[in-house]
């Protein structure tokens, strides 16, 4: 090919771009294999559904995710280690109200099968820097971890989360409705880290 005067080098593109593709096909296949030469088949690891949304008073709960078995806790400037098991959960409370209502850790509470209900471990929590209340605004949500210990055989079964406790309105002289004990939210809790 001749340009302006020069001849220039015709190559073949059809040959280049398929040894660019091999050698990323080859790339690609040595990093989805280990050592020895086999493929490497990580375990996903397991995935829990959320729960449906729980209402009590004007806060509306749902449960992300809830894990036990958890041998120790980390934060940013401390850990340690449960008298029995540590759980966790994740819960996602939305205020459904335009005015401000105020989510108290201390009243969610983790049900075992023999009916014990444990409240939050207080060192865990400040462990991992969770507040033990939070108001939240008008038709806002927030997403929050609570962390318990409780005995290593207990046979968690869900949880048990209440709301708030304020008038039902503005100009309302009534309580919101909600349960008085709070609402059990039915949840087997994945096992481990």
């Amino acid at each position: 090919m001749v340009r302006a005067g020069r001849t220039t080098p015709t190559y073949r593109p059809i040959p280049v771009v398929r040894a660019a593709v091999a050698a990323l096909v080859a790339a690609f296949a040595l990093l989805g294999c280990d050592a020895g030469g086999e493929p490497s088949h990580a375990s996903p690891s397991p995935v829990q559904r959320a729960s449906r949304e729980y209402r009590d008073g004007h806060l509306v709960f749902t449960v992300l995710s809830l894990r036990c078995g958890l041998t120790a806790v980390a934060g940013t400037h401390s850990e340690a280690q449960p008298d029995g098991q540590y759980c966790t959960a994740r819960l996602r409370v939305r205020n459904a109200d335009p005015a401000f209502h105020t989510y108290v850790a201390a009243q969610q509470r983790l049900v075992s099968a023999d009916g014990a209900r444990a409240t939050p471990d207080s060192f865990a929590m400040a462990v991992r820097r969770q507040h033990e209340r939070v108001e939240i605004g008008g038709h806002d949500l927030i997403e929050i971890e609570i962390w318990y210990d409780v005995p290593k055989r207990a046979r968690v079964t869900g949880m048990r989360v209440s709301g708030d406790r304020d008038p039902d309105g503005y100009l309302s002289g009534e309580t919101v409705r909600h349960a008085p004990d709070g609402v059990f939210v039915p949840l087997k809790p994945l096992t481990g880290p």
